[in-house]
């Protein structure tokens, strides 16, 4: 009998440490292994809220964010070294501001700037970054080659573009874009262009400003049906002193000899550029 309940004993104490560890937050991603399961079950698209290093956050699609939370904060797409404690980056595309939540990590007295043109991202985005305010400061617009107003394409979590309506939802909205070039007339220690197909125009647009550019994270979105620039792209980048490593962001053909034809990106790549010290 003693040793039945020597078992019954073990069974328990497992049982409740496994029960215990999935509210244990992983010391990279910030989340437990409990919320983890619930927003992998989340409805598509859903607006919600989740415990970040002990903190509400807020998102506007579980998936998207648990893509970003992985790309930055567990693979850390964005980490770089500064020469000062309190770096000066410009956030485009900051989405729903999980980007902007590494970076105060990674350095607490940046200074960062963020742009989203998204109307209900932007209102996450407020939200997520309230209790950096007064050292970060965010504009609900579109960065671009001249002060304008631009068709929007909004997709309800991280695809949204002036360039592409990736998710064929048709669910546009105009907004308002600035010229990028104002913001670049000083020193960035890190710039950051995700903006869904738009910098392929844009980043020719500043090239004659990526002199006060020290790190520059670039994803590149070669878009279907369009003459594929990288190449040229590249070349801006050697031609004005950077080095660069390029990563896969996201498998867009599996079979590019069989004819395969990807339904927005034919390529869909990081670009970490960096100046050799």
């Amino acid at each position: 009998m003693m040793n039945l309940f020597k078992k019954v004993y073990r069974l328990n104490k497992r049982a409740y440490e496994e029960y215990k560890s999935k509210d244990l937050v992983h010391p990279k991603t910030g989340i437990s292994q409990r919320e983890l399961t619930r927003l992998q079950n989340y409805p598509p698209f859903t607006e919600g809220k989740v415990d970040v290093f002990g903190k509400p956050f807020y998102f506007t699609d579980a998936a998207g964010f648990l893509h970003s939370l992985d790309e930055i904060f567990a693979d850390e797409i964005y980490k770089f070294t500064a020469d000062k404690e309190d770096p000066y980056i410009i956030d485009c595309g900051a989405n729903i501001g999980l980007s902007i939540l590494y970076f105060k990590k990674l350095y607490p007295k940046s200074k960062i700037v963020g742009f989203e043109p998204d109307d209900n991202t932007f209102k996450i985005l407020q939200k997520n970054t309230l209790e950096f305010s007064g050292s970060v400061t965010i504009h609900k617009e579109a960065v671009w080659t001249e002060d304008t107003v631009l068709t929007f394409f909004s997709e309800g979590s991280l695809a949204g573009s002036t360039v592409v309506d990736f998710s064929n939802k048709n669910d546009t909205n105009r907004v308002n874009a600035i010229d990028f070039k104002k913001y670049l007339n000083q020193k960035i220690d890190f710039l950051k262009i995700d903006i869904e197909g738009a910098e392929n125009q844009l980043i020719f647009d500043i090239e004659d400003h990526l002199i006060h550019v020290d790190k520059l994270f670039l994803e590149y979105h070669g878009i279907v049906d369009e003459k594929q620039n990288l190449g040229d792209i590249l070349k801006l980048l050697t031609d004005n002193s950077f080095e660069y490593y390029i990563r896969l962001a996201g498998e867009t053909i599996c079979y590019p000899f069989c004819g395969e034809k990807p339904s927005t990106f034919n390529q869909q790549l990081n670009i970490l550029c960096y100046r050799k010290k």
